[in-house]
């Protein structure tokens, strides 16, 4: 299951003071460490009600405040008085307000965003839905906006490195966008290299990173710009991170022609969503279901154990918006070219992902996902002995599913003869 780690720390708002009074129930967690007034937290998976109100601090976290405890005191679809979770913070005119806890407040933009922490029995079902339009609900599961505090792209582009490409990923003149990146952070004093100049600019424009995306995700004609160290990129506007998610991670392969895929074999059976909302809750819909999310051992747990372990197995399905971009446009052409003539994959039962030319059928899983199979593995009714390291949670459990549906398929049919 995944979970978030949060900083508790010894809090002082403007007004206010916290105290540790249990009258009301406190979040699950796992103190990882302990570090003078301040404890880092492991929490479960929660849901919030949350509100985003501009403004200066004071000003909009009072109003952002009233808002969320009108909704937790019955303002809501269900008129439904939503038990109160530890701490609880009291005024100095000596109101006592019991609160979520812990709350939540980011800067955001011109305002401030609140969040109250629901209590964790609406971990198996949703909480109502508020009734005024200014409060939403979330399921805290997975984070749908990434803003790192440094960025390996963005420190690569400023040291000269390389340039960004339409794509958004870091192009250098030497090997195009295939390069992995990683940074040491230090507080040495050293001299910096100049970024590349335009007129040494890596990307063409060719656009071709666009068309061997399968869900679309790098539009090839609207725009942004990023500007960093005195350098503007203009660069491709993206849909949402969870669409990326989405077709890396293998929910969705098929590209909208139907006539080539990445190297997943599962389907959604219909068109991803265009609204960021929407696409939002079907991606953590389908990590729900996905058994690798909820295996206690995955990378999002420990993402720094999987990214500094040499021996952690780590995939992706697609990478086809780097795997195009070659230094050389006649390499490009070529690539985009063995991409879209490569066709779609199909799951085996030993586990493996291949390229298939014959009979295939979907087949419906308990995921939320159809997934592609030969007609000829499905005949076999078993999977073979696993002889592939590489295989992935969710293959596993659709394998099984499939050995399960088939075999009871055929204990039916026997009896029925």
């Amino acid at each position: 299951m995944k979970r978030l780690v949060l900083l508790i720390a010894t809090i002082f708002l403007q007004g206010c003071s916290v105290f540790g009074v249990r009258t009301v129930e406190v979040l699950d967690y796992q103190v990882l460490e302990k570090n003078g007034n301040f404890d880092i937290r492991q929490y479960e998976n929660y849901w919030v009600a949350r509100t985003e109100v501009d403004g200066d601090y004071q000003k909009s976290t009072g109003q952002a405040f009233r808002l969320l405890f009108n909704y937790i005191s019955g303002k809501n679809a269900q008129q439904e008085k939503i038990a109160m979770t530890g701490p609880v913070l009291q005024q100095e005119k000596g109101e006592k307000i019991a609160m979520t806890g812990p709350v939540i407040q980011q800067k955001r933009g011109k305002g401030w965003r609140m969040e109250f922490v629901l209590p964790a029995h609406y971990n198996k079902t949703q909480p109502p839905e508020p009734l005024d339009p200014e409060v939403s609900i979330a399921d805290v599961t997975e984070m749908t906006e990434f803003h790192p505090d440094f960025s390996h792209r963005y420190g690569a582009l400023a040291s000269g490195i390389g340039r960004l490409g339409w794509s958004g990923n870091l192009l250098t003149r030497e090997y195009g966008a295939l390069v992995e990146l990683g940074s040491v952070l230090t507080s040495a004093t050293l001299t910096p290299d100049k970024p590349i100049l335009d007129k040494e600019h890596p990307c063409d424009r060719c656009k071709m990173c666009s068309l061997v995306c399968p869900v679309e995700m790098i539009h090839p004609k609207a725009s942004t710009q990023v500007t960093v160290a005195g350098v503007t990129e203009t660069i491709s506007q993206k849909r949402p991170n969870t669409c990326c998610w989405i077709g890396c991670t293998g929910y969705e392969g098929l590209a909208a022609s139907q006539t080539w895929s990445n190297w997943s074999p599962y389907r959604l059976g219909r068109t991803l969503p265009r609204e960021k909302q929407e696409l939002d809750a079907l991606c953590i819909s389908l990590q729900k279901a996905d058994p690798q999310m909820q295996n206690a051992d995955n990378s999002f747990n420990n993402y720094r154990r999987a990214v500094f372990d040499p021996d952690w197995f780590y995939y992706t399905v697609c990478g086809f918006c780097r795997g195009v971009c070659a230094p050389r446009r006649e390499e490009r052409l070529a690539n985009r070219k063995l991409i879209k003539d490569s066709g779609t994959v199909a799951l085996r039962l030993d586990g493996s992902h291949r390229v298939t030319d014959e009979n295939t059928v979907e087949m419906q899983t308990p995921f939320g996902l159809r997934v592609v199979v030969t007609s000829k593995e499905l005949s076999k009714g078993r999977a073979e002995t696993l002889r592939w390291p590489g295989q992935f949670p969710l293959d596993r459990e659709v394998i099984k599913y499939l050995c399960q549906q088939f075999n009871s398929a055929g204990a039916k049919g026997r009896a029925a003869d």
